[in-house]
This record gives structure tokens, sequence and C-alpha cells, in this order.
């Protein structure tokens, strides 16, 4: 299956306090879990994400190594 990243929108997106952000992969950097907060923010649905690779909703200027921590 093709991942598409989305497109930087150079826009802030308020993010709620009270909420978290959750995900989980494999040890291969897979998506295994992700909660609905991260849907909403992320833009993507459940059943789009699981199994794609997490550096998908890397930002271009997030550096690529971070993902490897």
């Amino acid at each position: 299956m093709r991942y598409f990243r989305p497109l930087p929108i150079n826009k802030e997106i308020p993010l709620n306090s009270k909420k978290i952000i959750v995900s989980k992969t494999d040890k291969y950097g897979k998506i295994q879990y992700v909660n609905e907060y991260f849907c909403e923010v992320s833009g993507y649905h459940e059943d789009e994400i699981l199994g794609a690779p997490h550096n998908i909703i890397r930002h271009p200027d997030m550096p690529q190594a971070i993902f490897y921590l």
C-alpha cells in the first residue's frame, strides 16, 4: 500500500491541553494503535493510518533520526 504524507499547511493547530495524542508502533515503526485525538489532529482515519510507517506524520523540518530514538 502506498501512503501519502500530508503537505504542511503552515497553520498552527491549537491543541486541547486536556487531551493526549496517543500512538503505538511495532518495532519496525508501523502504527499499531492511535487514539481518537490522534486522528482528529493528524487528519487521518484510524483505518487509513494503522499499518502505516509512523514517520508519515513527520513534518519535513523534523529530523528523520528522531524516529529512531
